[in-house]
């Protein structure tokens, strides 16, 4: 449950924006990761849409979570298309968004969603906006948690792996041994199809072949309703986070004894838990214990958060 009240640590940048997002004419944030600095620092980064190049990722840095708002550093990340991100978008807008961080072996590691590769699941070249795109989740290192390095995979580029359809979103937790990315996807490459989707590696770099894991039409159907997992393990059980809704602020929680399913279709009813009024939720915990959970739902205004209580039931 939410044990406070919402306040605000990543306030919107000051970024002029494009009149065709919002009637305000300011960019908005959407998706959104924390994680702490070697240094005791707090990190935000946050993708930021409807800026005059299209969606960028945008750093706040603070020093409490029970504090805010946190500082606007004014450093931001754009896509590289020499890496091959962002390619062959409509209207040549510059895609990059949903930043995930996880640290490993003293070294960070940066996912986050590198959009259009310009190519559909068959490797046939697509036209700028169309469908069938297989998107891509892209990677980027460091050691120190502020000096970024794309990775250098395949021909050079920093994708990891792409699609299902519109990949996105990831979500990185370690179960075992085993790291596990959870991410919003379409099957068959089919936007009217979304769910969940969970990838497995040992290394982090190589990652399996997707399998769905969630999917639950009674909370819509459309190409955005399965959006921003967070996957978080409590006392033998795991739970998923899934939004349905930016704008309304409609969260869903599942339930489940096994990472691998969050039920599909009919299944789906006997996991679930209920809704919270948040958009994009990341679930953190501090050192002493606390937990806290975001939200964006408020995008023009920035990413809030709040204290989080786990109840048995």
């Amino acid at each position: 449950m939410l044990a406070s009240e919402l306040w605000l640590i990543g306030q919107a940048p000051d970024i002029p924006g494009s009149p065709s997002i919002h009637p305000m004419n300011r960019p908005e944030c959407v998706d959104h990761h924390l994680f702490r600095g070697p240094d005791g620092t707090w990190h935000l980064w946050g993708c930021i849409r409807g800026t005059t190049t299209g969606r960028i990722l945008y750093h706040w840095e603070g020093e409490r979570l029970d504090k805010g708002p946190w500082r606007r550093t004014g450093e931001s990340l754009r896509p590289d298309r020499g890496a091959g991100e962002s390619i062959s978008e409509r209207e040549d807008r510059e895609w990059i968004q949903s930043p995930f961080v996880v640290k490993s072996n003293n070294l960070f590691y940066f996912f986050y969603g590198g959009h259009g590769t310009g190519f559909d699941r068959y490797g046939q070249a697509v036209p700028p906006g169309d469908p069938r795109v297989e998107c891509q989740i892209c990677l980027m290192t460091s050691a120190d948690g502020r000096h970024w390095e794309r990775h250098c995979g395949e021909r050079g580029q920093s994708c990891l792996f792409a699609g299902p359809g519109e990949a996105r979103d990831p979500c990185v937790t370690r179960i075992g041994d085993t790291w596990h990315l959870y991410y919003a996807g379409h099957e068959s490459g089919d936007p009217l199809k979304p769910g969940i989707y969970l990838r497995t590696s040992a290394d982090l770099i190589h990652w399996s072949d997707p399998r769905l894991v969630h999917r639950d039409y009674r909370f819509g159907t459309g190409r955005w309703t399965h959006e921003c997992p967070q996957v978080v393990q409590r006392g033998g059980c795991f739970y998923l986070f899934r939004t349905e809704d930016y704008d309304h602020a409609r969260t869903h929680v599942y339930w489940s004894e096994d990472p691998y399913d969050f039920g599909v279709d009919l299944a789906a009813g006997e996991k679930y838990l209920g809704l919270l009024p948040l958009a994009a939720p990341e679930v953190i915990v501090d050192e002493d214990g606390s937990e806290y959970i975001t939200s964006c739902h408020d995008m023009v205004n920035g990413i809030q958060i709040c204290r989080l209580a786990w109840i048995e039931g």
